[in-house]
């Protein structure tokens, strides 16, 4: 592995992409029971489609380099996800792994000269690095002091939040999503020279790799630490990388910051309309930017903050907030106070028209939909809206009585389709403040009264420019993952619950009726709020409350 550090230099190490083609970019042989020629007519079909973004090839070279899958922040991939029956799986069907609190995002690598591959992540505590294959940790680095979290103890916080009197569950609970807020990173990366990018709340960058240049399985090893320069303020809140080979980041006090790749150049910019400071914040999660961002293939970067979300042109030597540029600016509905849950979408890649999808900040959230580029002349704003604004819908399940539908998940986007997932609980105590319904979703949503039912489609009209449901499924229920779409099979995976047990749910695309659903277990299978992942071979992948789990049924 080549660590690129000569000054300038935006071009990836081409070893292993050259010398050894991995299949999640050719998309030749990513279904084991296909042939090549039906594989490769199918990734022909795709890629005409325009239905997925072009390969950025400063990113890793998998499945799952960035939190949502690629720089347009999909959660959509050409692979072929896993197929099966309604049933229990098995011990042996199961992999676990002890991690350390708060592991619930990560980074697959790009495969090595030998062939081999790991997974990176950090949580609350440490950073680690797993091999790929056989599952196991191949190093730990403590990010902190040892507070004696180790997995007796997380067994021991398992039957805390699980059995007892109803208050002391919640307060346990609690104090679970209280250590997610610590971890050093909530949007992690890894580039295509195999280097895991983490970000912390003093404004600072670690990139790590292997000590030994081009070995997976050797140590981890700190490759540089950045301190992002004044005037630059705040937590690093998510990253991307840009099509030129910049280290793009935010800040949740709206600074968003380029970095070349050996960090002897920044340009930064703040966004428009940013407060002085976000250290006034309703929650520890909470910020004037509180998720991460997508970019295109031409430079521009979608940022949704607080109040607007923005359209800004990163030029290859700069930022722009002028319309000249191509950037905008666009106000959107913000009734609850907190903005928007998710992470910007990008909808459209050829000659279609070309979208951002949110979901908005008012109790009964709205997809909203903003035109990307130069909006159409003909285009008439929605009533009440700002022109930007190509679509608005209430994702209330397809049900009247509910009055408020939450969700602090990206929208999951493939073609003109996006899908919604409730993370809204139905009920909760009397005496719980409505800033913990994250807590009773993510932790306890096996109990009948705190789990959310619902995950809702709709789809974009380019004939007559409209938005409008295609199907609702009110069976399911999602509690808090991150959906992921198998693009190759049609297939939209993600976490759930039923009768008091974790499960994986698998939807058909098109129709949004159920293909199967897995029954997990306790607990220790808990997504909460991570993003489900399909690896390198098609299985499932996701990090849990004190762990990562791997999917991996017998034929």
């Amino acid at each position: 592995m080549i660590w690129n550090l000569s000054a300038g230099t935006t071009t990836p190490a081409k070893s292993k992409t050259e010398s050894k083609p991995d299949y999640t970019r050719s998309f030749a042989t990513l279904s084991k029971a296909g042939t090549f020629l039906t594989s490769m007519a199918l990734s022909i079909s795709i890629a005409s489609a325009n239905l997925l973004p072009p390969e950025n090839p400063f990113l890793a070279d998998s499945t799952y380099p960035i939190t949502h899958v690629t720089s347009a922040q999909q959660g959509a991939i050409a692979i072929k996800g896993p197929e099966d029956r309604n049933r229990r799986l098995s011990d042996a069907e199961k992999e676990y792994i002890y991690t350390g609190p708060s592991h619930l995002i990560f980074s697959i690598s790009g495969q090595y000269d030998n062939g081999k591959r790991v997974i990176w992540s950090a949580g609350s505590d440490r950073l680690i690095k797993q091999d790929y294959d056989s599952f196991e940790v191949l190093d730990t680095l403590m990010l902190r002091e040892d507070e004696g979290w180790d997995e007796a103890w997380s067994e021991e916080r398992m039957k805390k939040v699980a059995n007892g009197w109803e208050p002391f569950r919640v307060y346990n609970a609690l104090q679970e999503m209280m250590r997610f807020a610590e971890a050093g990173a909530i949007y992690p990366m890894m580039d295509a020279d195999n280097n895991f990018y983490l970000g912390s709340t003093d404004g600072t960058i670690a990139v790590y790799s292997d000590s030994v240049e081009g070995d997976p399985s050797s140590q981890i090893s700190l490759k540089h630490r950045y301190q992002i320069k004044e005037p630059v303020t705040g937590k690093v809140n998510g990253f991307n990388i840009s099509y030129d080979g910049y280290i793009i980041a935010v800040t949740d006090d709206g600074w968003l910051v380029a970095m070349s790749r050996d960090f002897k150049e920044q340009f930064q910019l703040k966004l428009e309309g940013a407060p002085n400071t976000s250290d006034n914040k309703e929650d520890p999660l909470n910020g004037w930017v509180r998720n991460s961002f997508s970019m295109d293939s031409n430079g521009m970067t979608y940022v949704v903050s607080t109040d607007y979300m923005h359209g800004v042109k990163w030029t290859g030597k700069g930022w722009s907030q002028n319309v000249k540029d191509g950037a905008w600016i666009a106000p959107y509905s913000n009734t609850k106070g907190r903005g928007s849950g998710a992470t910007p979408s990008l909808m459209g890649f050829g000659d279609e028209d070309k979208l951002v999808a949110i979901t908005d900040g008012d109790d009964l959230m709205n997809l909203t939909l903003f035109w990307r580029e130069e909006i159409p002349s003909d285009w008439k704003a929605l009533p009440g809206e700002d022109r930007r604004v190509a679509g608005k819908i209430a994702a209330n399940m397809a049900r009247e009585d509910l009055k408020k539908v939450q969700s602090e998940q990206s929208v999951a986007v493939y073609g003109y389709g996006a899908v919604i997932v409730n993370n809204e609980p139905p009920s909760m105590p009397f005496y719980a403040p409505e800033i913990i319904a994250p807590v009773f979703v993510g932790l306890l949503a096996t109990e009948e009264k705190f789990q959310p039912f619902g995950i809702q489609k709709f789809v974009w009209n380019p004939e007559n420019r409209t938005l409008s449901q295609e199907w609702v499924n009110n069976d399911i229920s999602s509690p808090n993952s991150v959906p992921v779409i198998a693009a190759y099979n049609d297939v939209i995976y993600t976490g759930g619950v039923r009768n008091g047990e974790w499960t994986l749910e698998a939807l058909d695309w098109n129709t949004g009726k159920e293909k199967f659903h897995w029954v997990l277990g306790d607990n220790k299978f808990n997504t909460n709020f991570s993003p489900l992942a399909i690896d390198p071979q098609g299985r499932i992948t996701y990090g849990t409350t004190w762990g990562r789990v791997r999917l991996n049924p017998k034929p």
